[in-house]
């Protein structure tokens, strides 16, 4: 009987201790309380009124409008759609034209795209999709300005192989089409590079000792709008592909080799370093697309625009162009024919990276062409390798193809592919 007592007492005292439970209880509805559980964050979204740059096709240079929220695809190389860029894990605007231009740049990850909100100007801007560590992966040239290219297009007349080309009717990054204004000068690029160099505000004056009384370099700035240094200041030499992708920025010029030889007229002979005069240790041809006829990853232009190139039987985009039918305008600095105009931009020197382009003389541009020029048929003795461009200026020589080293920057316009 005691061992019955004890478990009736023992069940009492569990009785007990759940009332009191229960009772602990009653302020929360009854039963134990929840845990609070913290706050979490909304993840970002692309703004709903995002302007698609990429929605039909991608490419290394998008053009959107002053005042836009845009978005475009950051996961791959140019125009391709399977070479990728890498782990990104955000974004940064590299440089900028004007310190208001770009507004905003934005990374979202899952979707592996770029945001950028545009301010009220025009302008050229590139930006960039970087990894943790904040190196550059791949970058973007924003070509801001309101521009419709299909709208003004110029399609040439078929040539002996019935090929035509429909050019744009500015150079790239061009702001205007207006006449003698710097702004229709346009960007300028390395034979087989994607990414592009300002052209000048101004002429330049170089002094007898080859340095710059006036340099022509324009001011840029970085995304907290802080001046950055000249692109002149920041060439360097030896590019590769890789250094050029992850430094948009640089002008990668050739220089000399003294080699201590002396040729058969007792002069030092002196070699391009690289060899090749180019501004890459590894050449190729199609840089640009102009052995396999294809837009590259490497192609500057927009979406649905190229590098003109030679057709497959060799003949010239430019042939179109002709020393009796152009009209030269001195007071612009340029020529017209069939309603296009073409103004003199001048270069940044293929051994410096400097602006060349001086008010007295004969002002002068190239259009680079995307197809290698003719080289020494012995690369041996002969290693300098070429791009072609049309030649502006006011001769005999306008409009005539030629062949310059292609770490030269010069002027582009894009044809429709």
């Amino acid at each position: 009987m005691k061992k019955v007592r004890f478990m009736r007492g023992a069940l009492a005292l569990l009785a007990g201790a759940a009332m009191m439970l229960a009772a602990c209880g009653d302020d929360n509805g009854g039963g134990n309380p929840e845990p609070e559980l913290p706050d979490v964050p909304e993840k970002p979204a692309i703004p709903a009124d995002a302007v698609d740059l990429s929605a039909k096709g991608t490419a290394n240079c998008y053009i959107v409008a002053p005042g836009t929220t845009a978005v475009f695809d950051a996961a791959c190389k140019g125009n391709s759609a399977t070479e990728s860029v890498g782990e990104a894990t955000g974004a940064k605007l590299v440089w900028q034209s004007d310190a208001s231009l770009i507004a905003q740049t934005s990374y979202f990850p899952d979707e592996r795209k770029i945001v950028v909100e545009t301010g009220d100007k025009r302008g050229n801007a590139v930006v960039a999709a970087v990894d943790a560590a904040g190196n550059i992966l791949w970058s973007w040239h924003l070509w801001v300005v309101d521009y419709d290219p299909a709208a003004s297009l110029f399609t040439t007349a078929p040539n002996a192989s019935g090929t035509t080309w429909s050019f744009m009717d500015r150079n790239l990054g061009a702001l205007t089409v207006e006449r003698g204004s710097f702004d229709s000068n346009g960007m300028l690029y390395q034979w087989g590079r994607k990414d592009p160099f300002p052209g000048t505000t101004t002429f330049t004056v170089m002094r007898e000792d080859y340095t710059y009384e006036v340099d022509g370099e324009p001011t840029v700035y970085d995304g907290d709008g802080r001046e950055l240094p000249k692109f002149s200041s920041m060439k360097e030499f030896h590019g590769t592909i890789g250094k050029s992708v992850r430094n948009p920025m640089v002008f990668y010029a050739m220089t000399y080799r003294h080699t201590g030889e002396l040729d058969e007229y007792g002069d030092e002979i002196v070699e391009n370093d690289y060899r090749t005069g180019d501004w890459v240790d590894v050449s190729d041809d199609d840089y640009w697309g102009g052995e396999s006829h294809r837009k590259t990853i490497y192609d500057p232009c927009p979406v649905g625009y190229k590098v003109p190139v030679c057709d497959a039987d060799g003949n010239t985009p430019y042939a179109w162009l002709t020393y009796d039918a152009m009209k030269w305008d001195d007071a612009n600095r340029g020529c017209e024919q069939e309603g296009q105009w073409f103004p003199t931009t001048g270069t940044r020197a293929y051994a410096s990276g400097s602006l060349d382009y001086p008010e007295g003389g004969n002002p002068y541009s190239g259009l680079w062409i995307g197809t290698k020029g003719k080289a020494s048929a012995d690369l041996e003795q002969n290693p300098a390798l070429y791009g072609q461009y049309m030649f502006i200026i006011n001769g005999k020589r306008t409009f005539k193809v030629n062949k310059d080293k292609r770490s030269q920057g010069m002027s582009l316009r894009c044809v429709k592919e």
